[in-house]
């Protein structure tokens, strides 16, 4: 286990990966490839306020880039490529996608709340202004 948070055992540039993990980590990156297609044909489906097809379109576009990039990184892992099958880039792509799903609940718990009080403010506001004719 100690070996596991060595600095080695990241930047070790020949890396071994048995077949089982990458077939689980390639399981994985094509699961998230085909969620963000799903979500972006389920916002096609459904008429959706704009600020919710923002919301979609940031889950559809952290989805499918990083199930990509996970995708490359594991056909690099399967082809030993030395550089850039190291364990590093891994940790690398884990770490932007924390950043990535955080930025968007904060846009979803944040941002999202007060876009729909502000739009049922105006909505209110409106009703009282003379209609054009």
């Amino acid at each position: 286990m100690s070996r596991f948070f060595s600095f080695q055992y990241y930047f070790d540039a020949t890396t071994f990966i048995s077949v089982t993990t990458l077939r689980v980590m390639l399981a994985i990156f094509v699961v998230m490839v085909v969620a963000g297609l799903g979500i972006k044909v389920y916002e096609k489906v459904k008429k959706l306020s704009p600020i919710m097809c923002k919301l979609i379109d940031k889950y559809f576009a952290m989805l499918v880039v990083m199930g990509f990039l996970g995708i490359l990184l594991s056909w690099f892992r399967y082809e030993g490529a030395y550089f850039v099958s190291a364990r590093f880039w891994t940790v690398v792509w884990v770490i932007g996608i924390i950043v990535w799903l955080a930025d968007i609940l904060r846009y979803q718990f944040v941002v999202v709340p007060l876009a729909k009080k502000q739009a049922e403010q105006k909505k209110n506001f409106t009703k009282y202004l003379p209609k054009r004719k």
